[in-house]
């Protein structure tokens, strides 16, 4: 039937309505992204919204959206996303996404959807624009295809090749035969161990710290042998090492996967296991029989999987901050290279931890190279990471160091663990003096990035030959290392703000002249193993440790960590109201400023975060080099209350009758704390606890000493001088006295000083000074030194 042309112009148009109307009824049916805040503190969406990543291509990461099965991402050249520019990637498993090739320098915009399991596309996710860097690092995550196809297809796999193996043969006859007598002489020893029972259940079913930490010795100690064992084979090809090996590797193997040693009961027992073993498995491989092989498999199978499944049931990929994790995920792709083509889940095992590590990895860490955590589980970390840095290049021939965290972090240790230094920042075990075990990493990563420094550092810790183990043999063997410099060239402060740590010194090289103030407002809050203390400092001099942070750890969350360890009344900050800061992510602190001239420096940090019971809690340090510092501490609460100015040492202060200062003496370096509070400051100390560590030794004795506020207020200036000196010398202050508002001046080496902290930049400048800035380009202080 024809229709007048007017009526089918008109049935056009409703067509065309009726089109656009189910369009739209379609789309309000998709599921919506969701980007509230999880259960647990996550890494967000990256790259933030108009950054500039450091690497090219950008990690790309969101929350994980609930019923979804799938992800998709585009990256175009406009917020159009016309298909002609848009970059687009389907079929992606996990809310991380890494690219396997450089994007184009410029601007770029992006967006993500996902899909459900009965075939429904969400809606796209806002657009976020990036900026792609011609100097950013070029560091493409290779497909796991790619990664799969350089594996060796025979065995050895992990940590060397089936080519390397005659060449280490020979090495023991010659540069390397020592090394190698050492190493044979251990596995000798090993040969007549016998077999570690399984570790038992813990008593009653309870965990306790005692069992837990015998039964992952037990099974570290089990794994460890093994892999000796085979290796011992591999490099002398005498097959009683084998046979011991295969040995131990079939008895852990018959360990109930589920049981004791499990990742669910103690994953520091079923990490080693899940590596260790697979090293081993992998270097004796051409002595198994099928039916040998067959039950590692099984084993190996059941305790990947367990670490697969916790990894992605917990989403880790986005909430990563659980510091067990950290590790697993290599661990896991350790066991996936040596299992690969023998068991199912190797590949998917595999393609997961390449995600990781192409992603955000490291997340505690910063660009700079500091580490949220602490040196000591910095040390842990990066120990342990160094390995797979090891295995991706034997077995795939990728430089994993490349990525820019790697050629930065050997910085880390060197600020705040110098030489023989007498304090160590911040977190778990940073009451010790600085440790040495973190120097053997720098040495590695001064080989792998050619940093004369870092030898330099590792030397002087003694730390610049590498270990009598397998991963030490293997290294040794390799390594080109670089010479040694001392960092006469270095900046003598360093702030790295990322992680929110900055470290102040006079002479980073020589403990025994260095004056060093260590200072912390992280935005990564107060969890894992940091404490809670924003804006605290630790301050040393002359190799003498003089404000320390207190107590010792017993275990991971005992009473007297979560009573005294972990709180801000163990370390040099404030108190509001008596009250510190709770151990949460949401407790932040921030670097606000940070200069250095050589002469001063000048660092700033907010912590008003981080107090529930405060407004503003800012600190400011101005460092006149070598011996004083000065401290400016502002607070405002909500309604009146009293605050606490705390210092904690390993001797008593002196208290004066006359004025409010307090005096140290700590070995061969003093110190003299004198405050200048408005309103003045009532000085007290004690050297106890307010209960005692869960352990049979006890902390060195330490003092505790509170200067507080008289009254209550909504406002509070501290205003502090550290001055720091030989002990038995003569302070380098003298004359101090109060000015106008939060002023002070006094005499330094003979020489007058003024300071004015600011509280706003409408304060009249004092004439001759300099207005040291923050990141806001606002004064927080005016420097006057006299002639």
């Amino acid at each position: 039937m024809a229709y007048p042309a007017k009526t089918t112009r008109w049935m056009g148009v409703w067509l065309l309505l009726a089109a656009w109307l189910a369009m739209g009824a379609a789309w309000a049916d998709r599921p919506a992204i969701s980007e509230q805040p999880g259960p647990r503190p996550g890494v967000g969406v990256l790259p933030a919204d108009g950054s500039t990543p450091q690497v090219n291509p950008p990690p790309f990461a969101w929350p994980p959206q609930q019923d979804a099965v799938e992800y998709v991402v585009e990256i175009a050249s406009d917020r159009a996303f016309r298909p002609a520019g848009t970059l687009r990637i389907e079929g992606i498993r996990y809310s991380l996404y890494t690219h396997t090739r450089p994007l184009r320098p410029g601007w770029h915009c992006w967006r993500y959807a996902y899909r459900t399991s009965d075939g429904l596309t969400s809606r796209w996710s806002p657009v976020r624009t990036l900026h792609v860097s011609d100097q950013a690092v070029r560091f493409p995550r290779p497909p796991t295809a790619v990664a799969t196809e350089r594996l060796p297809a025979e065995h050895p796999r992990l940590l060397l090749r089936p080519e390397e193996v005659w060449r280490l043969r020979r090495a023991t006859r010659g540069p390397l035969h020592d090394r190698w007598v050492r190493l044979r002489t251990r596995a000798i020893a090993a040969l007549g161990l016998e077999l570690t029972p399984e570790p038992p259940p813990f008593t009653d079913g309870q965990w306790n710290a005692a069992e837990w930490r015998r039964n992952y010795a037990s099974a570290r100690n089990a794994a460890q042998t093994a892999e000796l064992l085979a290796f011992a084979y591999l490099i002398s090809g005498d097959e009683t090492y084998a046979a011991r090996a295969r040995y131990w590797l079939l008895h852990i193997a018959s360990w109930d996967p589920a049981g004791s040693t499990s990742m669910r009961v103690n994953d520091e027992a079923g990490m080693p296991i899940l590596f260790l073993t697979s090293r081993a498995y992998s270097w004796i491989h051409d002595t198994l029989t099928e039916p040998e092989r067959e039950a590692l498999q099984a084993m190996v199978r059941a305790r990947g999987g367990e670490a697969f499944a916790r990894l992605t049931n917990s989403h880790y990929e986005q909430y990563a901050y659980s510091s067990h994790a950290g590790r697993m995920w290599h661990f896991l792709a350790e066991a996936a290279i040596a299992y690969y083509g023998e068991v199912p889940e190797a590949e998917r095992w595999l393609d997961y931890a390449l995600t990781i590590f192409w992603g955000w990895y490291p997340v505690w860490g910063d660009s700079e190279g500091g580490w949220s955590e602490g040196l000591a589980y910095w040390n842990s970390y990066m120990n342990r990471v160094t390995w797979w840095l090891d295995v991706l290049r034997s077995a795939t021939g990728i430089e994993g160091a490349r990525k820019p965290f790697f050629g930065r972090t050997g910085d880390f240790p060197l600020y705040f663990a110098p030489p023989h230094g007498p304090v160590s920042g911040f977190g778990d075990y940073a009451e010790r003096a600085a440790p040495a075990g973190g120097a053997s990493v720098v040495n590695y990563l001064a080989d792998a990035v050619g940093n004369p420094a870092w030898k330099w550092y590792a030397q002087q810790w003694d730390r610049a030959e590498y270990a009598d183990t397998p991963v030490g043999f293997l290294r040794a063997a390799r390594a080109t290392p670089v010479p040694a410099a001392p960092p006469a060239d270095l900046p003598q402060a360093r702030a790295f703000r990322g992680v929110g740590w900055v470290a102040l010194h006079t002479h980073l090289e020589d403990a025994a002249r260095n004056v060093q103030l260590h200072f912390r407002a992280s935005p990564f809050g107060n969890i894992s193993h940091a404490h809670s203390d924003q804006n605290a400092i630790v301050l040393g001099a002359y190799g003498e440790p003089l404000l320390v942070n207190t107590g010792l750890r017993p275990w991971y969350g005992s009473p007297f960590c979560k009573q005294w360890y972990w709180t801000t009344q163990a370390h040099n900050a404030v108190l509001v109201g008596g009250e510190g800061q709770p151990k949460t992510r949401e407790a932040e602190g921030r670097i606000t400023a940070f200069v250095d001239n050589g002469e001063w420096a000048f660092v700033e940090g907010d912590a008003g975060e981080a107090y529930p019971n405060a407004r503003q809690v800012v600190r400011r340090i101005l460092f006149l080099r070598p011996d004083v510092f000065v401290i400016h501490d502002h607070i405002e609460t909500e309604r009146p209350l009293k605050c606490q100015w705390m210092m904690h040492a390993r001797s008593p202060f002196a208290v004066a009758d006359a004025q409010p200062c307090v005096t140290l003496t700590h070995g061969k370096a003093a110190l003299l704390a004198q405050f200048e509070a408005p309103d003045g400051v009532t000085i007290s100390q004690t050297d106890k606890y307010p209960l005692e560590p869960e352990v049979t030794r006890k902390p060195p004795p330490e003092w505790h000493l509170t200067a507080e506020s008289p009254s209550p207020a909504t406002a509070h200036d501290f205003v502090v001088i550290l001055a720091v000196t030989h002990a038995g010398e003569a302070y380098p202050v003298s004359a101090v006295e109060p000015t106008t508002g939060l002023g002070i001046r006094f005499r330094w080496h003979g020489r007058p000083v003024r300071i004015e902290w600011m509280s706003s930049s409408a304060a009249p400048p004092v004439q001759g000074a300099t207005a040291i800035q923050g990141d806001d380009g606002r004064a927080r202080v005016l420097l006057h030194l006299g002639e």
